[in-house]
């Protein structure tokens, strides 16, 4: 076990406070036999190492590991040699916390993981990555409530391991949206879906990559309405005398956007283009979703009463359960 301790506090940074499981004869016998168990302090918070006394498979690992973790009421992180590449996968797509001595560690509810090369940090920001981003708009439109990792992947036709990554962020946000259980982890959400908007919205960012302003209007193949324009199709307001359409990166690299003559901001262009960060799926194809429209929006025409009040109806119309 000095080993593992060791690999801990060295790979951390940080001092672990170790003894032997004082619990142990409370536990049944298979597990008393079957593991060496120690619990473990790090930043305040208690954990229990368990180092099986035999090779195990996954399936006995996870189903162990769990109920280790009902039993003691103590996250359970599995101390072991080496494992598959497959065993690794699964106990990261499922939140299984483990460390594999002068390798890998990963420990979630520290908010530490890792990926091929080595260690990386849950990151613990105020905003999060795009990816998690679509998975958060894309639960609020489907009214997700009880979603697991693989159900999510299939949903934005991503794979496990960046699901997993949208995963680790949404677990570092403390808004708790994300269980582990014994043999998987889920998207959890009870509440209705204009709760969960306002949930995240503070951790949300503007979509826009960057924008071209075009001195009059020309079609553009699979452009959508976006920013002030969609706030508009959603709306009663009127739209302002040029239009802004969205397109994805790849759309843009495919224009050339970049080549084509552009006027001054201080001017009232023809026409807008917004590259966006993301694609999100919607039963309105004419343009992008209400929810990105309204993120892609300026602070500035936030600000606008009649912009402010537009924003509201587009929620309470798109949002109602």
């Amino acid at each position: 076990m000095n080993r593992f301790i060791e690999y801990i506090e060295e790979t951390l940074h940080i001092s672990a406070d170790v003894s032997v499981y004082k619990n142990n004869d409370t536990l049944p016998l298979y597990l008393r036999n079957g593991y060496d168990l120690y619990a473990m302090t790090v930043q305040n918070v208690q954990c229990l190492l368990a180092q099986p006394k035999e090779p195990a498979n996954l399936t006995a690992l996870r189903k162990q590991c769990g109920q280790l973790k009902k039993l003691t009421g103590l996250d359970c992180v599995l101390c072991l040699d080496g494992v598959r590449i497959y065993t690794k996968d699964k106990m990261l797509s499922e939140g299984i916390p483990f460390v594999i001595a002068g390798q890998q560690i990963y420990m979630p509810f520290l908010g530490v993981a890792l990926n091929k090369n080595g260690m990386r940090e849950i990151p613990q920001a105020e905003r999060i990555s795009f990816s998690t981003q679509k998975l958060l708009l894309t639960a609020i439109y489907q009214k997700w409530k009880q979603v697991t990792l693989t159900e999510a992947a299939m949903a934005l036709g991503m794979s496990k391991m960046s699901i997993t990554r949208c995963f680790d962020e949404l677990q570092a946000l403390g808004v708790f949206l994300v269980k582990s259980e014994t043999k998987m982890r889920r998207f959890i959400w009870e509440g209705n879906r204009r709760s969960l908007w306002e949930s995240v919205h503070p951790f949300l960012r503007s979509p826009v990559a960057g924008q071209y302003r075009f001195d009059k209007h020309f079609d553009v193949a699979s452009a959508k309405l976006g920013g002030m324009s969609a706030i508009c199709h959603y709306s009663m307001l009127a739209d302002n005398p040029y239009t802004i359409y969205a397109v994805s990166k790849a759309a843009a690299k495919t224009i050339e956007l970049g080549k084509l003559p552009l006027i001054p901001d201080d001017e009232t262009p023809g026409m807008v283009i917004q590259i966006m960060r993301y694609e999100l799926e919607y039963h309105d194809a004419s343009a992008i979703d209400p929810l990105t429209a309204i993120l892609s929006l300026a602070d500035d025409d936030k600000a606008d009463p009649r912009i402010e009040a537009a924003i509201e109806r587009i929620i309470e119309d798109c949002l109602h359960d």
